[in-house]
């Protein structure tokens, strides 16, 4: 990625050097000269240890670069992070134009060494993240002063209750498919029997809470990255600092607990309306009787069977949590990041969760 912007209509005069702040934002900008000052003398502007720019930044860059092209001066952008370069070229294409190749020169161990810096830097993030989740989820609690009355009960209801209907309805197809191929085979050998244990096995400790758990990632784990990107896009997560409001305590941790708390009853119903659907298939398709099916159902679960499903359960419904909210915090940009970070969130979200589920099949 090229690191260097400037305006085409460049004169070959000595240049001064300006080392931009961290933050470039309102209260920097409202402070420095570079608006007044006169455009004669042409200016670099250094980004190596900016972290961000506000939508006050970017205007002066904007207005920058439109009068220092008028004076036929050059305006140059230099180490320009890959975001905020990505950024400056998505809201202003036609205002900064790339001078250089922007062909890759970087060495190939030069380029392993940046990608383990990068993927070690990220879960250092997302592992702050989740301790942060942890805190105010645990001993945050105290602190009751950041609550909304009744936000707890209003987050179980939409990410709750409002998904059962969907967790119910495929874990019932799930389990007629299942039990369908599995009678199909069973019943040349006149095995029908061993239906009944085969699907309530399978579906109390793999299939129920696996199923469930991509059901919510793919429904509440994207809405949670949606909502949290917009608030960030919005600055209305940095409205809450300055209020100082945690928005880990104030936006994540309700959604955390309502999936804790909801999440293994998801479970259980999907649990319960997939050996529904086994039973239907067991009854209509084998011709077994329902005592002898419940009978054999019975006897071969066992207890630990169950706890492996609260277990997976629980667990599956902080990582959905966790992933979503270190997504949405993750956008620096407009609506194309806030999309692509959604995306991201849902994948990332089901590849950690059959990740999780197959380290727990060496547990349970």
């Amino acid at each position: 990625m090229p690191d260097t912007v400037t305006n085409k209509k460049a004169l070959a005069t000595e240049s001064r050097t300006i080392e931009l702040p961290p933050m470039l934002n309102r209260e920097w900008v409202e402070k420095s000269s570079l608006v007044t000052d006169k455009k004669t003398r042409p200016l670099v502007l250094d980004f190596s240890k900016t972290l961000h720019i506000d939508s006050a930044g970017m205007s002066m860059l904007y207005y920058l670069n439109r009068r220092y092209a008028a004076a036929k001066t050059a305006f140059t952008l230099k180490n320009v992070p890959a975001d905020i370069l990505s950024l400056l070229k998505n809201r202003h294409p036609a205002a900064l134009q790339k001078t250089d190749s922007g062909k890759d020169t970087s060495g190939f161990f030069e380029r392993i060494g940046g990608a383990v810096i990068f993927g070690a830097g990220t879960v250092i993030q997302a592992l702050s993240m989740l301790t942060e989740i942890l805190f105010w989820g645990s001993f945050g609690l105290i602190k009751r002063r950041d609550f909304r009355r009744g936000v707890l009960f209003e987050q179980m209801f939409s990410m709750g209750y409002q998904s059962l209907g969907i967790v119910c309805l495929l874990s019932f197809l799930i389990g007629i498919v299942l039990a369908l191929q599995a009678a199909i085979q069973l019943n040349r050998y006149g095995a029908g029997i061993f239906l009944a244990p085969m699907i309530g096995i399978s579906m109390i400790k793999e299939l129920g809470p696996l199923l469930t758990a991509i059901i919510i990632s793919g429904r509440n784990g994207s809405a949670t990255t949606a909502e949290i990107a917009t608030m960030v896009v919005g600055e209305e997560i940095d409205a809450l600092k300055t209020m100082g409001i945690s928005p880990i305590q104030f936006v994540v941790v309700p959604k955390f607990w309502a999936m804790t708390l909801t999440m293994p009853l998801l479970t259980m119903c999907a649990t319960i309306v997939g050996i529904s659907g086994g039973y239907v298939v067991a009854v209509v398709y084998l011709g077994i009787a329902s005592p002898l099916f419940i009978g054999e159902l019975i006897k071969n679960v066992v207890l630990v069977d169950v706890v492996a499903n609260i277990v997976k359960s629980t667990v599956f419904s902080w990582l959905i949590i966790w992933i979503g909210a270190f997504h949405g915090f993750k956008v620096k940009g407009g609506a194309e990041e806030v999309g692509r970070e959604t995306t991201s969130s849902v994948v990332t979200g089901i590849f950690i969760i059959i990740v999780a589920d197959a380290i727990f099949s060496f547990v349970f």
